[in-house]
């Protein structure tokens, strides 16, 4: 013979939570300051014009550069998309869990997209600290601040910078 128990479970409170996620989204990036024009930089590349200036002070600090070289090439190093399409499959399913929790009334919407954007700004930090491709030119590595040959993390301010937010 068996026992039987019914639970009335209020759904109201779950189903306002996953309605909290409708047109809510994080994103995970480099934001403020210094260090969100120099994460562009890498993100997209860009050409630098070189002036007579510039290329007289480059001369100067050991970098010596034909007089046919109208443009210095800063390649792209793209760590934010890169790393987002590396660990989209994971956080995707990680993500599907999570509304799975939602749904039961375990974990609020804000909690769910808090756990998404650090896990995926852990995952886009991850990425860009281990980004070596393209290399760096011989001229940056000798004048690096701390050394290393990872294009992106000279003193780690950038990559530090990578954070995201919830909209």
């Amino acid at each position: 013979m068996g026992v039987r128990h019914y639970v009335k479970a209020d759904r109201s409170k779950q189903y306002k939570e996953l309605d909290a996620l409708n047109g809510r989204s994080v994103e995970v990036g480099v934001f403020n300051g210094e260090h969100a024009w120099l994460a562009h930089i890498h993100e997209f590349g860009c050409q630098i014009p070189v002036t007579e200036k510039m290329r007289a002070y480059l001369h100067w600090t050991g970098l010596h550069i034909k007089k046919s070289t109208r443009v210095i090439v800063i390649p792209e190093r793209s760590f934010l998309r890169g790393g987002y399409d590396a660990s989209k499959d994971e956080v995707v399913m990680t993500s599907a869990m999570l509304v799975n929790a939602v749904a039961e009334g375990a974990l609020s919407a804000d909690a769910l997209l808090e756990a998404v954007g650090t896990t995926l700004e852990g995952k886009i930090k991850e990425y860009a600290t281990n980004l070596g491709d393209p290399p760096l030119h011989g001229y940056t590595l000798e004048h690096r601040a701390h050394g290393g040959s990872n294009p992106l993390n000279d003193t780690g301010d950038m990559i530090g910078g990578i954070t995201h937010r919830v909209k």
